[in-house]
């Protein structure tokens, strides 16, 4: 097997390696979720569980995909930066890189794996301490090119730690791209995430488990999304009945000449995800939606936002909600979008102010700078209410913004991903955001929670040099460790 797992150590100030998020979906429960890491703010760094940290010190920390970056010379294998929170927020003093070439983990570095491809966070052996699952979806097993692979490294109170299992499908195929899409969440409601990983049409489920990270071959269980004749297109993860048990939503195409996609949502139970659907399913005017998952309303239910970058479909179709109910999403009674037409595609959805409404991050990758470029990059925050999305009050921040470091330029693709989670420990979501073409390297951008949403006063822009990582056409930024919606 090509494939294989190795955290690099290049720790600076105390971090020994690198790791993820320990709560499950953190898109979901936002009421919970905030008022819990409020709570640990006001106790002391070590009091409770916060979403995100690998170390357990109550400040959660950011896994950086760099898909692009070269490693032991070997270009395009890729590697993850990771940094950690702090009280004064995301501190690059303290950091390391993970890649394929680390003492702990098996395998090595190949030119065009690309490790980092895809990064979410989950305490998958349930030991408090938020763990990074990352793809390498090019990956060779064997003679099958681009089969792809997926590695585990577990944290610590030190941060990541050099334990790591790495594995591929049961059935190696040769440009399947094993894990282009991830997604956790705790499916079997056991205390430990669960990990979902798209293997074309279906998802390989590994259930998280204490023994895990001695499991070199953990087992898999097949289940198949409605409508995913082609491929799927989107995997997120969200409590959408409210039973405790976290759901797979799924986004899958039918391998026809229209290309309709299908929404659906696979339950969670106490045996795991379920095959047959929760409710209705919701067929879409093509495949490329992208599903977005949290509670909006506050009703400790989640529910589904679909939104395309694609200007053909109907334009009800963009910002729609479905919402969370106990049979399943309402798929009888959607909330259409009213507000103003949003350029750029929804990413995600996490509770920025602290109300108890989750708020909807927009990403416009194609905002255009002052002076006409392309592709510099822009994100909008739409406030969630126990009304559904509005925006009124909305925010929108640039790298032209007050207080933001830098300044806008053509192809950024600032806010090409979004990673909200709570670095500074105040109880709030700030954001993390991608940008993954500046200075041809790449950049991330980080934004803190104030009062009234999100701020400039205290932000912050790093680069793979900052975190002692690879920088040519590393495309760092291009991947932020989250728990669900890709």
């Amino acid at each position: 097997m090509a494939a294989g797992a190795a955290v690099v150590a290049a720790v600076a100030a105390g971090a020994s390696a690198v790791g993820t998020d320990g709560d499950g979906p953190d898109q979901s429960s936002a009421k919970a979720a905030n008022a819990a890491n409020a709570a640990n703010a006001a106790k002391g760094p070590n009091a409770g569980k916060t979403a995100g940290d690998i170390d357990g010190d109550g400040y959660a920390d950011l896994g950086v995909g760099a898909p692009d970056g070269t490693v032991s010379g070997k270009s395009k294998a890729g590697y993850v930066g990771v940094t950690y929170g702090a009280k004064s927020g995301v501190d690059t003093g303290r950091h390391s890189t993970l890649s394929q070439a680390g003492k702990g983990v098996p395998g090595t570095p190949e030119a065009g794996d690309h490790f980092g491809s895809a990064v979410v966070r989950g305490d998958v052996d349930g030991d408090g301490y938020t763990d990074l699952v990352v793809a390498a979806n090019y990956e060779a097993i064997g003679k099958a090119k681009r089969a792809g692979s997926v590695t585990v490294v577990f944290g610590s109170k030190d941060g990541l730690s050099s334990d790591a299992i790495a594995f591929h499908s049961p059935k190696a195929t040769a440009y399947a791209q094993f894990g282009d899409q991830l997604a956790v969440g705790d499916y079997n409601h056991d205390g430990r995430d669960d990990i979902a990983i798209s293997d074309q049409g279906k998802v390989q489920v590994v259930n998280g488990a204490a023994n895990l990270r001695d499991t070199a071959t953990p087992k898999m269980t097949t289940v198949a999304p409605p409508g995913t004749e082609g491929d799927l297109d989107s995997l997120s993860s969200g409590d959408i009945n409210g039973d405790g048990f976290s759901d797979l939503v799924t986004v899958g195409w039918q391998d026809d000449g229209a290309d309709e996609g299908t929404l659906g949502v696979l339950p969670g139970s106490s045996t795991g995800l379920k095959s047959k659907p929760l409710g209705k399913n919701v067929m879409l005017p093509f495949s490329s939606y992208r599903a977005v998952v949290g509670d909006i309303n506050g009703d400790g239910k989640d529910d589904v936002v679909t939104d395309t970058s694609f200007e053909d479909g109907p334009e009800d179709a963009r910002l729609r909600t479905f919402p969370g109910t106990a049979k399943g999403l309402d798929t009888d009674n959607p909330v259409i979008w009213k507000g103003k037409k949003q350029a750029g595609i929804a990413a995600r959805l996490s509770d920025i102010n602290g109300d108890g409404h989750d708020d909807l991050v927009v990403s416009d990758t194609g905002a255009e700078t002052s002076d006409g470029y392309n592709d510099a990059g822009a994100i909008t925050v739409l406030k969630g209410t126990k009304n559904w999305l509005t925006d009124e009050g909305a925010q929108t921040f640039t790298l032209d913004s007050e207080g933001v470091p830098g300044s806008m330029e053509g192809n950024d693709k600032f806010g090409e991903a979004v990673s909200p989670a709570d670095y500074n420990g105040d109880g709030k979501s700030d954001l993390a955001i991608g940008a993954p073409n500046r200075a041809k390297n790449g950049a991330v951008v980080t934004l803190y929670a104030g009062a009234d949403g999100l701020t400039g006063k205290g932000s912050a822009l790093f680069g793979p040099k900052d975190l002692g990582s690879p920088e040519t056409d590393a495309a760092f930024g291009q991947e932020l460790s989250n728990s669900a919606t890709k």
